[in-house]
């Protein structure tokens, strides 16, 4: 039989690899012996590890006799990388230096030793005085006699990078080259060769610490796609120095700077993270508000307190003109100019709102997710679509409403309603009885009707005078009002020496 096409030769024909191919296959073999050699760190068996913890558990550890089996001493390193209460309860710097000297310093113990170090780092000397640095010679001894990395592992990290690997200052040193390239902690710690250890106290450290510098170099106006990761539970809990939680750090840095109004996403990262910090009393109050400088307690509720307001008047004005009020919508800017004069004042310490639940149902549906307050209930058929402001301005306190709600100012001490925020639903009466208590009216409290005549604002401000505490004028009206007011009403006299204080002025 005659075939018309050549046969294959008998002979074996091997192809050569091009050079990319090689290059390849080369890496994937490196990156699997390196793999190999690090976090999991093979050759253990059940049986040797059991018996690291039995030497572990002895009297003496240092002086156990299985300490010469070098094994036994990598499992011993390995235990205490895996085991948080092991490490705690029996890494001591006696040991740890037995272990050490009789590991050998082998690829493997090194390797062992490194992910020890980067797992605890700051931990360890909460275990054992000079823990730390003795951790940190004996894993350079060790890096000091191994060949040069062929791959970016701990070895390499060490070898090249040891200022941004070694030390207590090596995490913040490698969160300033993270924000010096505008790049991310993973991306920077694999670049290193420390890619492995991202759940480790290093990296913890590392990661609080950019967050940290990145909130100090931001403008609280502003929002940033990296405050949403700010809000994990898990983050916000973590322990940071001094007993506290990295949430502390966290608000206690974003409510440093003084601006007037942060941005939306700026508060609400703060008030996701901690909750409302004028709900004193209250399980996440006493977690996170309580361990807070007062000077950022104060300014956050100053914040929060433009917020109310700025949402109570909107509330109002939306009300009138659904239900086409005209006598409240004609008020409404005389209001307006009242509340948010003494805002910017800065006499407005705290406020609090209340809502009817049909106030409260319209406020949520016109707010959205841009609700960020906290909404008593008020309950009772004639406040059902009401909404009321509290306003804490020290010597006196405001409580202004909608509908045909009277303003109210009050002298002294402010009702034990307005600072009680475990009482989430007061009944109409018992809010009127408590803003009443045991005062005088006209002495302790006057309850003003809001009119065309604008009577009340002359009113408001001379009882504000007799308590103490001189409200000018022309802060708080329009100059048309106050071209009118001051025709036709007495107003309080200047003091002499008086200065004004507004909130930018902070």
């Amino acid at each position: 039989m005659i075939l018309d096409f050549t046969l294959p030769s008998t002979k074996p024909t091997i192809l050569r690899w091009s050079e990319q191919e090689l290059s390849a296959w080369e890496k994937l073999s490196t990156d699997a012996e390196a793999m190999s050699h690090r976090v999991d760190n093979p050759g253990l068996s059940t049986e040797t590890s059991q018996q690291a913890r039995m030497v572990l558990d002895s009297e003496h550890p240092e002086r156990h006799p299985e300490l010469a089996n070098r094994k036994i001493c990598r499992a011993i390193v390995t235990l205490w990388a895996g085991d948080l209460r092991l490490a705690k309860d029996t890494m001591r710097v006696p040991i740890l230096q037995a272990v050490c000297e009789n590991g050998s310093f082998t690829r493997l113990f090194t390797f062992a030793l490194a992910n020890l170090y980067f797992t605890h780092f700051d931990r360890l000397d909460d275990w054992d005085t000079g823990l730390f640095a003795k951790t940190a010679d004996y894993l350079h001894q060790g890096v000091s006699l191994q060949a040069r990395a062929r791959s970016r592992d701990a070895l390499f990290a060490i070898q090249q990078n040891p200022e941004l690997s070694m030390g207590m200052s090596a995490p913040e040193k490698i969160a300033q080259q993270v924000l010096a390239r505008d790049s991310d902690l993973p991306s920077t710690m694999r670049e290193v060769g420390l890619g492995d250890y991202s759940g480790g106290r290093y990296a913890e450290i590392a990661r609080q610490r950019v967050y940290l510098d990145r909130i100090a170099q931001a403008d609280p106006r502003q929002t940033y796609t990296w405050l949403e990761d700010l809000c994990d539970s898990d983050l916000a809990d973590a322990p940071a120095t001094d007993g506290r939680r990295f949430g502390h750090l966290v608000i206690e840095a974003m409510t440093s700077q003084p601006v007037d109004s942060p941005s939306r996403e700026w508060e609400s990262t703060i008030l996701k993270i901690a909750d409302d910090p004028r709900a004193r009393g209250t399980i996440n109050w006493n977690k996170w508000w309580s361990r807070i400088p007062p000077e950022n307690l104060r300014r956050v509720i100053a914040w929060l307190s433009g917020e109310d307001i700025r949402l109570f008047l909107e509330a109002v004005e939306i009300f009138g003109k659904k239900n086409s009020k005209d006598d409240l919508l004609r008020m409404f800017p005389d209001r307006e100019h009242f509340l948010k004069g003494l805002l910017e004042l800065k006499l407005v310490r705290e406020t609090r709102l209340f809502a009817g639940p049909a106030a409260r149902s319209a406020i949520r549906q016109i707010m959205g997710d841009d609700l960020r307050t906290n909404i008593s209930q008020l309950s009772g058929m004639n406040y059902r679509e009401t909404a009321v402001i509290f306003m804490n301005c020290g010597k006196f306190h405001v409580i202004e409403g909608s509908h045909n709600f009277k303003m109210w100012v009050i002298k002294g001490d402010p009702p034990e309603i307005m600072s009680n925020w475990r009482l989430g639903q007061i009944n109409s009466t018992q809010f009127l009885n408590e803003l009443r208590g045991e005062r005088s009216p006209h002495e302790d409290y006057v309850a003003l009707t809001h009119n065309v005549h604008k009577k009340w604002i002359s009113d408001a401000l001379i009882f504000m005078d007799s308590a103490g505490e001189y409200v000018p004028p022309e802060a708080v009206m329009s100059p048309v009002t106050y071209q009118k007011v001051s025709a036709e009403r007495p107003l309080p006299v200047r003091p002499k020496n008086w200065r004004r204080q507004s909130r930018r002025a902070e």
